[in-house]
């Protein structure tokens, strides 16, 4: 292995680390979204019938 090849891996596995990073927050929003909704929802629910 020459230092261009050793580069190129860790360039890669940095760029699959961050991929890996953005999906999981990507999620964490997704899923605050949903539950934030929920309660909306729920509230407004709550509010009308309640």
């Amino acid at each position: 292995m020459n230092e261009d090849e050793i580069a190129r891996g860790v360039s890669r596995g940095l760029h699959d680390h961050e991929r890996r990073r953005a999906e999981g927050n990507a999620r964490s929003l997704l899923a605050g979204l949903a539950i934030m909704s929920l309660l909306v929802v729920g509230f407004i629910v709550l509010v009308t019938y309640g």
